[in-house]
C-alpha cells in the first residue's frame, strides 16, 4: 500500500502541475481559473467516490485489507484521465495556447555557417 501511494502522490501533483502550466492565456483570466479550479475538484471528487465504490465492493471479501492499494491504482489511472477531458474541454472553450508574440526571422546570413 505505501508503495502504490508513493508513486500516486507525485503522479497526482505532476498531472495538476502539466494542467495548471498548459492553461491557454487570456486578457481576463478568471474564468479559466474557475474553470481549472472546478476541473481539479471535481477530479478529487471522482477518486473520493471510486475510492468509496472500491471500499464498499471489497468490504465482504477475502481482499478487503487490499482496497487502499487497488484505490490507489484505480484513482492513478481516473484522475488523470479526467483532467486529460478537462484539458481538451478546456482547450474547445477557450481556445489553445499559443506564442506570446510571432516568430521573428532574422535576416543574418548564413551562408558561411558550417551545420
Amino acid at each position: 500500500m505505501l508503495f502504490a501511494l508513493s508513486l500516486l502522490l507525485p503522479l497526482m501533483l505532476i498531472v495538476v502541475w502539466i494542467f495548471w502550466r498548459l492553461t491557454p492565456s487570456r486578457p481576463d483570466p478568471r474564468p479559466l481559473r474557475l474553470f481549472n479550479i472546478g476541473a481539479i475538484l471535481l477530479g478529487i471528487v471522482l477518486a473520493a467516490v471510486i475510492a468509496w465504490l472500491v471500499r464498499a465492493y471489497l468490504a465482504g471479501s477475502t481482499d478487503s485489507g487490499k482496497w487502499p492499494g487497488v484505490t490507489a491504482y484505480y484513482v492513478a489511472t481516473l484522475f488523470p484521465l479526467w483532467i486529460a477531458i478537462a484539458g481538451g474541454i478546456r482547450r474547445l472553450l477557450f481556445g489553445e495556447r499559443g506564442p506570446d508574440k510571432p516568430l521573428e526571422i532574422s535576416q543574418q546570413d548564413l551562408s558561411k555557417t558550417r551545420f
